[in-house]
């Protein structure tokens, strides 16, 4: 994150990235207005490219702004506490959930960014999320009591499937013009977790 931006007082950081955060949740990348991001922070536009280089490093401060927050809630020292695969996954999606309903434009952003594509940014914003998925499995699940699995099945394999699940999910609820509804989808997840459950854990642990 830019320098100029760290050394601000944490009100005034917060108050321009949860500027950012409304612009890109309502509008793609390309649409995004940093004229308005820059007004509704009230700032002007030249100081926020004196904070930020430009509106990519905007955008990223941004996204690891969010990852910050979100990991801020999750209380990851009780969670490290949980062996069993699918007690941290369920652990993780509550507090995330609960996170995202109270956070206005938190959840509208974070697809926003997950389903970016079409040009030179999106393709690296794909590279950011894919590891920041990498480092969710290192952090979270590294105490997995792995003798539930049956032979050949893994943690990061339970999770790729839940993951393809609530992309498709997510992507035909797109496809309808349907705001996503995490009560819906919660209520799907727990179908797809049974599922996923029989199919990687030993018979006595499911």
């Amino acid at each position: 994150m830019a320098e100029p931006y760290r050394q601000l007082p944490a009100e005034k950081r917060r108050r321009i990235l949860d500027a950012a955060l409304e612009e890109f949740a309502k509008k793609d990348y390309k649409s995004a207005s940093t004229d308005d991001i820059a007004a509704r922070a009230g700032i002007s536009k030249g100081l926020l490219f004196y904070y930020f280089k430009n509106k990519q490093s905007l955008y990223l401060a941004l996204a690891e702004e969010t990852k910050e927050r979100i990991e801020g809630h999750l209380k990851l020292q009780k969670m490290r506490q949980i062996t069993d695969f699918f007690d941290i996954l369920e652990f993780g999606v509550q507090k995330k959930l609960h996170y995202l309903k109270n956070i206005p434009w938190m959840l509208e952003f974070s697809l926003r960014m997950y389903y970016a594509s079409g040009n030179d940014f999106g393709v690296r914003l794909q590279r950011y999320t894919t590891g920041l998925i990498d480092l969710m499995c290192r952090q979270y699940f590294a105490q997995v009591d792995l003798e539930k699995f049956k032979p050949g099945r893994t943690p990061r394999q339970a999770l790729d499937l839940l993951m393809y699940l609530a992309d498709g999910y997510c992507h035909m609820q797109r496809m309808a013009g349907n705001k996503l509804d995490l009560d819906a989808m919660m209520a799907e997840y727990c179908q797809w977790r049974d599922m996923v459950k029989q199919y990687v854990y030993k018979e006595e642990y499911q």
